[in-house]
Protein backbone atom coordinates (compact mmCIF):
# COMPACT_ATOMS: atom_id res chain seq x y z
CA UNK A 1 0.00 0.00 0.00
CA UNK A 2 1.40 3.67 -1.14
CA UNK A 3 1.94 6.00 1.34
CA UNK A 4 -1.12 7.98 -0.16
CA UNK A 5 -3.62 5.40 0.17
CA UNK A 6 -2.44 5.17 3.72
CA UNK A 7 -3.44 8.92 4.36
CA UNK A 8 -6.78 8.27 2.19
CA UNK A 9 -8.06 5.63 4.79
CA UNK A 10 -7.27 7.18 8.40
CA UNK A 11 -4.28 5.06 9.00
CA UNK A 12 -2.15 6.72 11.75
CA UNK A 13 1.57 6.85 13.18
CA UNK A 14 2.59 4.90 16.40
CA UNK A 15 3.14 8.34 17.85
CA UNK A 16 -0.38 9.28 17.34
CA UNK A 17 -1.72 6.16 18.78
CA UNK A 18 0.11 6.39 21.73
CA UNK A 19 -1.37 10.08 22.24
CA UNK A 20 -4.68 8.62 21.80
CA UNK A 21 -4.49 5.44 23.82
CA UNK A 22 -2.13 6.44 26.63
CA UNK A 23 0.70 3.24 25.71
CA UNK A 24 3.90 3.83 25.08
CA UNK A 25 5.40 3.10 21.79
CA UNK A 26 7.39 0.13 23.19
CA UNK A 27 4.71 -1.07 25.18
CA UNK A 28 2.67 -1.43 21.20
CA UNK A 29 5.26 -2.76 19.62
CA UNK A 30 5.64 -5.57 22.42
CA UNK A 31 2.00 -6.46 21.42
CA UNK A 32 2.89 -6.47 18.34
CA UNK A 33 5.87 -8.36 18.00
CA UNK A 34 5.46 -10.36 21.41
CA UNK A 35 2.13 -11.30 21.86
CA UNK A 36 0.56 -10.83 18.33
CA UNK A 37 -2.42 -8.50 19.72
CA UNK A 38 -1.86 -5.96 16.84
CA UNK A 39 -1.39 -6.20 13.25
CA UNK A 40 -0.38 -2.73 11.85
CA UNK A 41 0.19 -1.25 8.28
CA UNK A 42 3.54 -0.70 7.23
CA UNK A 43 4.42 2.31 4.60
CA UNK A 44 6.95 1.91 2.18
CA UNK A 45 10.01 3.01 4.38
CA UNK A 46 8.67 0.46 7.01
CA UNK A 47 6.69 2.90 9.62
CA UNK A 48 3.73 1.41 11.50
CA UNK A 49 0.42 2.90 10.40
CA UNK A 50 -2.80 1.89 12.46
CA UNK A 51 -6.26 1.66 11.59
CA UNK A 52 -9.22 3.04 13.51
CA UNK A 53 -10.12 -1.03 14.42
CA UNK A 54 -6.76 -1.45 15.67
CA UNK A 55 -7.02 1.29 18.30
CA UNK A 56 -10.46 -0.58 19.15
CA UNK A 57 -8.52 -3.37 19.53
CA UNK A 58 -5.91 -1.56 22.23
CA UNK A 59 -8.95 -0.66 24.05
CA UNK A 60 -9.92 -4.30 24.16
CA UNK A 61 -6.72 -4.61 25.58
CA UNK A 62 -6.46 -2.25 27.77
CA UNK A 63 -10.06 -3.60 28.95
CA UNK A 64 -8.46 -7.27 29.62
CA UNK A 65 -5.18 -6.04 31.79
CA UNK A 66 -7.66 -3.95 33.70
CA UNK A 67 -9.69 -6.91 34.33
CA UNK A 68 -6.69 -8.66 35.83
CA UNK A 69 -6.18 -10.78 32.92
CA UNK A 70 -2.53 -12.17 32.21
CA UNK A 71 -0.85 -10.47 29.02
CA UNK A 72 0.01 -13.58 27.46
CA UNK A 73 -3.87 -14.49 27.72
CA UNK A 74 -5.36 -11.79 26.01
CA UNK A 75 -4.87 -12.84 22.70
CA UNK A 76 -6.87 -15.84 23.19
CA UNK A 77 -9.39 -14.55 25.47
CA UNK A 78 -10.29 -12.13 22.35
CA UNK A 79 -10.26 -14.61 20.16
CA UNK A 80 -12.92 -16.42 21.93
CA UNK A 81 -15.24 -12.90 23.01
CA UNK A 82 -15.35 -12.80 18.76
CA UNK A 83 -16.33 -16.61 18.11
CA UNK A 84 -19.40 -15.64 21.04
CA UNK A 85 -20.11 -12.67 18.40
CA UNK A 86 -19.26 -9.94 21.23
CA UNK A 87 -20.50 -11.71 24.29
CA UNK A 88 -17.75 -10.77 26.86
CA UNK A 89 -15.95 -13.80 28.07
CA UNK A 90 -15.24 -14.33 31.79
CA UNK A 91 -11.46 -14.15 32.43
CA UNK A 92 -11.31 -17.47 34.10
CA UNK A 93 -8.03 -17.40 36.39
CA UNK A 94 -6.96 -14.41 34.72
CA UNK A 95 -8.28 -12.07 37.63
CA UNK A 96 -5.26 -13.13 39.47
CA UNK A 97 -2.39 -12.15 37.15
CA UNK A 98 -1.78 -8.87 39.11
CA UNK A 99 -1.93 -10.96 42.62
CA UNK A 100 0.51 -13.23 40.61
CA UNK A 101 2.57 -10.68 39.67
CA UNK A 102 2.16 -8.99 43.32
CA UNK A 103 3.41 -12.65 45.22
CA UNK A 104 6.36 -13.04 42.80
CA UNK A 105 7.48 -9.29 43.42
CA UNK A 106 7.35 -10.07 46.92
CA UNK A 107 8.93 -13.80 46.72
CA UNK A 108 11.99 -11.64 44.63
CA UNK A 109 12.17 -9.35 47.18
CA UNK A 110 11.98 -11.60 50.00
CA UNK A 111 15.14 -13.75 48.21
CA UNK A 112 17.17 -10.30 47.39
CA UNK A 113 17.31 -11.54 43.41
CA UNK A 114 18.16 -8.18 42.38
CA UNK A 115 19.17 -9.59 38.70
CA UNK A 116 15.72 -11.30 38.18
CA UNK A 117 13.90 -8.67 39.50
CA UNK A 118 15.73 -5.93 37.03
CA UNK A 119 14.56 -8.57 34.28
CA UNK A 120 10.72 -8.40 35.46
CA UNK A 121 10.13 -5.03 35.95
CA UNK A 122 12.00 -4.30 32.51
CA UNK A 123 9.58 -7.00 31.48
CA UNK A 124 6.32 -5.52 32.99
CA UNK A 125 7.21 -1.76 32.10
CA UNK A 126 7.14 -3.21 28.37
CA UNK A 127 4.14 -5.54 28.33
CA UNK A 128 1.37 -2.89 30.62
CA UNK A 129 0.73 0.45 30.17
CA UNK A 130 2.54 2.49 33.49
CA UNK A 131 -1.06 3.39 34.38
CA UNK A 132 -2.33 -0.14 34.59
CA UNK A 133 0.76 -1.17 36.54
CA UNK A 134 0.52 2.14 39.16
CA UNK A 135 -3.38 1.11 39.91
CA UNK A 136 -2.89 -2.46 40.58
CA UNK A 137 0.61 -3.64 40.94
CA UNK A 138 2.44 -0.70 43.10
CA UNK A 139 -0.39 0.75 45.06
CA UNK A 140 -1.26 -2.46 46.34
CA UNK A 141 2.35 -3.68 46.63
CA UNK A 142 3.05 -0.43 48.75
CA UNK A 143 -0.03 -1.52 50.77
CA UNK A 144 1.41 -5.14 51.19
CA UNK A 145 4.80 -3.97 52.17
CA UNK A 146 3.16 -1.60 54.61
CA UNK A 147 1.58 -4.61 56.55
CA UNK A 148 5.09 -6.22 57.32
CA UNK A 149 6.73 -5.06 60.43
CA UNK A 150 9.51 -7.62 60.49
CA UNK A 151 12.92 -6.87 60.27
CA UNK A 152 13.51 -8.49 56.97
CA UNK A 153 10.03 -6.90 55.31
CA UNK A 154 12.14 -3.48 56.36
CA UNK A 155 14.95 -4.65 54.86
CA UNK A 156 13.23 -5.61 51.40
CA UNK A 157 11.67 -1.99 51.42
CA UNK A 158 15.41 -0.42 51.83
CA UNK A 159 16.46 -2.69 48.88
CA UNK A 160 13.30 -2.59 46.45
CA UNK A 161 12.50 1.17 46.45
CA UNK A 162 15.52 2.74 45.07
CA UNK A 163 15.58 0.33 42.84
CA UNK A 164 12.25 0.24 41.58
CA UNK A 165 13.23 4.45 41.17
CA UNK A 166 16.17 3.75 39.22
CA UNK A 167 14.67 1.57 36.92
CA UNK A 168 11.66 4.21 36.09
CA UNK A 169 14.21 6.71 35.77
CA UNK A 170 15.63 4.83 33.14
CA UNK A 171 12.57 3.68 31.16
CA UNK A 172 11.34 7.84 31.69
CA UNK A 173 14.77 8.67 29.96
CA UNK A 174 14.25 6.50 26.99
CA UNK A 175 10.49 8.00 27.39
CA UNK A 176 11.49 11.77 26.95
CA UNK A 177 14.03 10.94 24.29
CA UNK A 178 11.40 9.69 22.03
CA UNK A 179 8.87 12.40 22.68
CA UNK A 180 11.52 14.77 22.46
CA UNK A 181 12.00 12.51 18.54
CA UNK A 182 8.27 13.44 17.82
CA UNK A 183 8.71 16.88 15.47
CA UNK A 184 4.71 16.88 14.64
CA UNK A 185 3.18 18.83 16.63
CA UNK A 186 3.70 21.18 19.79
CA UNK A 187 3.36 19.26 23.28
CA UNK A 188 2.10 19.76 26.71
CA UNK A 189 4.07 20.72 29.53
CA UNK A 190 3.47 20.44 33.14
CA UNK A 191 6.01 21.16 36.00
CA UNK A 192 5.44 18.60 38.52
CA UNK A 193 6.18 19.45 42.34
CA UNK A 194 8.05 16.44 43.72
CA UNK A 195 7.28 16.62 46.94
CA UNK A 196 9.32 13.94 49.38
CA UNK A 197 7.25 12.06 51.25
CA UNK A 198 8.41 9.16 52.42
CA UNK A 199 8.30 6.37 49.76
CA UNK A 200 6.77 8.74 47.24
CA UNK A 201 9.37 8.81 44.17
CA UNK A 202 8.86 5.78 42.60
CA UNK A 203 5.41 6.78 42.86
CA UNK A 204 6.16 10.10 41.31
CA UNK A 205 8.58 8.54 38.77
CA UNK A 206 5.68 5.98 37.43
CA UNK A 207 2.97 8.44 37.26
CA UNK A 208 6.05 10.35 35.24
CA UNK A 209 5.91 7.82 33.15
CA UNK A 210 2.10 7.78 32.53
CA UNK A 211 2.37 11.33 31.35
CA UNK A 212 5.03 10.37 29.28
CA UNK A 213 3.40 7.59 27.59
CA UNK A 214 0.19 10.33 26.52
CA UNK A 215 2.14 12.73 25.60
CA UNK A 216 2.92 15.06 27.95
CA UNK A 217 6.23 16.71 28.55
CA UNK A 218 7.33 17.16 32.57
CA UNK A 219 9.71 19.06 34.25
CA UNK A 220 9.75 17.72 37.86
CA UNK A 221 10.59 20.73 40.40
CA UNK A 222 12.14 20.04 44.10
CA UNK A 223 10.35 20.54 47.10
CA UNK A 224 10.07 23.62 48.62
CA UNK A 225 12.72 25.06 46.52
CA UNK A 226 10.72 24.53 43.90
CA UNK A 227 7.75 26.94 44.92
CA UNK A 228 10.05 29.73 44.91
CA UNK A 229 8.49 32.19 42.34
CA UNK A 230 6.20 29.69 40.94
CA UNK A 231 4.66 31.56 38.31
CA UNK A 232 7.72 33.25 37.19
CA UNK A 233 9.71 29.40 36.55
CA UNK A 234 6.15 28.44 34.49
CA UNK A 235 6.79 31.10 32.31
CA UNK A 236 10.05 30.47 31.61
CA UNK A 237 9.53 27.12 31.15
CA UNK A 238 7.14 26.83 28.82
CA UNK A 239 4.64 25.20 30.79
CA UNK A 240 0.97 24.90 31.34
CA UNK A 241 0.72 24.82 34.54
CA UNK A 242 1.87 23.07 38.37
CA UNK A 243 1.22 19.58 38.81
CA UNK A 244 0.77 18.36 42.65
CA UNK A 245 0.40 14.73 42.90
CA UNK A 246 0.96 12.23 45.75
CA UNK A 247 -0.14 8.77 46.77
CA UNK A 248 -0.10 9.57 50.25
CA UNK A 249 -1.23 12.32 52.57
CA UNK A 250 1.07 15.51 52.77
CA UNK A 251 1.87 17.75 55.20
CA UNK A 252 -0.87 20.11 56.27
CA UNK A 253 1.47 23.13 56.21
CA UNK A 254 2.22 22.39 52.86
CA UNK A 255 -0.79 22.09 51.70
CA UNK A 256 -2.91 24.74 54.15
CA UNK A 257 0.10 27.90 53.89
CA UNK A 258 3.03 27.09 51.46
CA UNK A 259 0.94 25.59 48.33
CA UNK A 260 -1.65 28.35 48.39
CA UNK A 261 0.83 31.02 49.13
CA UNK A 262 3.11 29.68 46.27
CA UNK A 263 0.21 29.72 43.27
CA UNK A 264 -0.75 33.22 44.42
CA UNK A 265 -0.30 35.68 41.13
CA UNK A 266 -0.33 32.64 38.85
CA UNK A 267 -1.92 32.81 35.98
CA UNK A 268 -1.71 29.19 35.13
CA UNK A 269 -3.53 26.37 36.63
CA UNK A 270 -2.81 23.97 39.63
CA UNK A 271 -3.95 20.22 39.00
CA UNK A 272 -4.06 18.30 42.05
CA UNK A 273 -4.11 14.65 41.37
CA UNK A 274 -3.41 11.30 43.27
CA UNK A 275 -4.81 9.47 46.23
CA UNK A 276 -4.15 12.05 48.81
CA UNK A 277 -7.54 14.22 47.92
CA UNK A 278 -9.60 11.91 48.77
CA UNK A 279 -8.04 11.77 52.02
CA UNK A 280 -7.18 15.47 52.72
CA UNK A 281 -10.63 17.14 51.91
CA UNK A 282 -10.65 19.52 54.63
CA UNK A 283 -6.97 20.32 54.40
CA UNK A 284 -7.38 21.49 50.73
CA UNK A 285 -9.97 23.50 51.30
CA UNK A 286 -8.21 26.89 50.59
CA UNK A 287 -6.58 25.29 47.92
CA UNK A 288 -9.77 24.49 46.23
CA UNK A 289 -11.53 28.23 46.92
CA UNK A 290 -8.33 29.21 44.39
CA UNK A 291 -10.09 30.04 40.79
CA UNK A 292 -6.93 28.33 39.24
CA UNK A 293 -7.19 24.98 41.10
CA UNK A 294 -8.29 22.21 39.04
CA UNK A 295 -8.56 18.81 40.89
CA UNK A 296 -8.32 15.49 38.69
CA UNK A 297 -10.27 13.16 40.31
CA UNK A 298 -10.42 9.64 40.05
CA UNK A 299 -7.87 6.84 39.07
CA UNK A 300 -4.52 7.87 37.40
CA UNK A 301 -6.25 6.61 33.99
CA UNK A 302 -9.28 8.89 34.61
CA UNK A 303 -6.85 12.02 35.83
CA UNK A 304 -4.79 12.03 32.85
CA UNK A 305 -8.01 11.62 30.59
CA UNK A 306 -9.26 14.96 32.50
CA UNK A 307 -5.62 16.32 31.69
CA UNK A 308 -5.25 15.89 28.20
CA UNK A 309 -8.65 17.02 27.88
CA UNK A 310 -7.66 20.08 29.24
CA UNK A 311 -4.83 20.53 26.76
CA UNK A 312 -7.60 19.53 23.93
CA UNK A 313 -5.10 16.22 22.95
Amino acid sequence: MSDPEVVEKNYFPIREIARRTGVHPVTLRAWERRYGLLKPMRTSKGHRLYSEEEVEQIEKVLQCLARGVSIGQVRDLLAREQDKLGMPATAGDGKNNWQAMLDETSSLLRDFAEPQLRRRLDQWFSSFPAALLLEHWLKPLHVRLERFRLPEAHGAQTFFWPLLKEQLLLANGMARKNLDKDKSQAKPRVLLLEIGVQGQQAFIQMFIAVLLGAGIEVVTLAYPAGLLELGSTVKKLGAQGVLCYSHKALPKNILERELPSAVQGMTDPLWLAGDFIEVQRLALTELNQLPLTKVLAGNTESAVTQLRESFKL
